[in-house]
């Protein structure tokens, strides 16, 4: 099994395609293909280690306080 653990992508999804703070998704697809080419278990592009890599109690916190912001944006 092979998990692909995106993190915000510049994409029509949640009106994100054109916030500065998302990943350009063409950036997003070249690093993923590189990292599809290696016997990695995971294909995690740099942008989203700091939020995969969060461990702790407030891991929850974090990952909900981020998804309600996307939510917050203008549509």
């Amino acid at each position: 099994m092979l998990e692909i653990a995106p993190p915000w992508v510049q994409t029509d999804l949640m009106a994100g395609n054109n916030d500065p703070r998302a990943m350009p998704l063409a950036e997003f697809i070249d690093e993923a293909i590189t990292l599809l080419g290696t016997d990695a278990e995971e294909i995690l592009v740099e942008r989203v280690k700091p939020l995969r890599n969060n461990p702790g109690p407030n891991e929850g916190g974090f990952v909900t306080q981020f998804n309600d912001r996307l939510m917050l944006q203008p549509h």
